[in-house]
């Protein structure tokens, strides 16, 4: 059964028992419990995650399964070259009337279908072979050892063999596997030939952070295109399954057993970053997180100093601005002034969502000595006026 709950509110679940939750909930959800009945309250985290009944729990974003698509395409940096996939993505919401998580779970299963009908990617290994005659390049020292010692089979070869058992297929089995729990009976049954052959074919990872690092490192480069174009679109689908499209972020991204779960206040500000370097990408800007540099809190080095985006040009810092996943509050204020400090600038802004109204709000706040920090409010369910106002950030709030 399909328990839905909201991002951002308490929900209350008639039915469900204590010894029913998970031993070890996820980050940024809390359970409520009023006259025997059982809450759950989630805080910046979307996606899914299993009952020990059987149930699943299914946490929707406060702005709809298309735009937290959206979001989710343009943190990656992926939403121009998966343009088609991601209209796809919203005419199926539209039309199929499902939720985000079933949709991106059969879109992933076609994906691997188109894999299993091509060419998995493989990689080669590195063996050691012993035979009466050389079978690759061969091991003089080890060779000579087993000449000497009498050895059957003394010739020691170095061999490099094909293997499909690499960092890309091992992410998209631990996608698969969380995946086919999303989905009803119904496209179970239509996708069990094409996850019986993929994982019959394919191992799972043992270290799932080390491979999805591999993956997301590949990324960066710009991988996955050329011939192995159709690797990229099924990688993508797997890491907003896997809710791995934080890995790297200084937030806590965790997958949990059979868990999907997402760090919207990461990929709010992962997305944020995105469409600002975008933006600015030809104007000879450089925006990134943390600046050029290491800046710190003391002299000493300590506490280093890290906001969310720094936008400069010709090595000097033009903009700071944060993003918050909700109503800055006054440390946030605070923060923002070390950074100005520690940056020898006058402007930053604070970057948050705004979950009702179409209209972008800007509020201002200035100090005797002139500091000004400025808060920007995007509308999220008008996702067009939110990068128009990301694509004028330097122009509008650096003076």
């Amino acid at each position: 059964m399909i328990r839905r709950i909201s991002e951002g509110e308490t929900c209350w679940l008639p039915g469900i028992l204590t010894s029913d939750l998970p031993s070890a909930l996820p980050v940024g959800v809390t359970v409520h419990i009023k006259n025997g009945t059982i809450g759950l309250e989630s805080q910046g985290v979307v996606g899914a995650f299993p009952l020990k009944n059987g149930d699943t729990v299914q946490i929707e974003p406060k702005i709809g399964d298309v735009n937290f698509l959206k979001l989710l395409f343009r943190a990656e940096g992926s939403q121009r070259t998966l343009e088609s996939e991601f209209d796809e993505f919203v005419e199926l919401s539209v039309v199929d009337d499902a939720n985000m998580n079933s949709i991106v779970a059969r879109q992933l299963l076609k994906s691997l279908d188109e894999i299993l009908r091509r060419s998995p990617i493989q990689g080669r290994i590195r063996l050691l072979s012993a035979g009466d005659y050389a079978t690759g390049e061969i091991d003089p020292l080890k060779t000579a050892m087993r000449i000497a010692t009498g050895k059957s089979r003394p010739v020691v070869s170095r061999l490099k063999r094909r293997t499909a058992d690499v960092a890309e297929n091992r992410v998209l089995t631990e996608a698969l596997v969380r995946a086919w729990e999303i989905l009803s009976d119904e496209p179970k049954s239509l996708y069990a030939r094409i996850r019986e052959n993929w994982l019959n074919r394919f191992e799972r990872s043992k270290d799932i952070w080390s491979d999805l690092l591999a993956v997301e490192s590949e990324f960066s480069l710009t991988g996955y295109g050329g011939s192995r174009d159709y690797y990229r679109r099924a990688l993508m689908l797997a890491k907003i399954i896997l809710g791995s499209s934080g890995v790297g972020f200084s937030g806590g991204n965790q997958i949990h057993g059979d868990a999907v779960l997402l760090n919207a206040a990461d990929i709010f500000e992962k997305y944020v970053r995105s469409v600002v370097r975008d933006a600015y990408a030809e104007k000879g800007f450089v925006v990134t997180k943390g600046g050029v540099g290491v800046h710190s809190l003391y002299t000493d080095g300590s506490f280093e100093l890290l906001p969310d985006v720094v936008i400069s040009k010709n090595g000097a810092t033009c903009l700071i601005a944060d993003a918050k996943y909700k109503k800055p509050t006054a440390s946030d204020h605070y923060q923002m002034s070390s950074y100005l400090a520690a940056h020898n600038l006058k402007r930053g802004v604070l970057i948050a969502p705004l979950f009702s109204g179409a209209s972008v709000v800007i509020k201002e706040y200035s100090t005797p000595n002139k500091l000004v920090v400025r808060e920007l409010f995007l509308p999220m369910n008008d996702l067009d006026a939110t990068e128009e106002a990301l694509s004028s950030l330097v122009e509008d709030f650096s003076n």
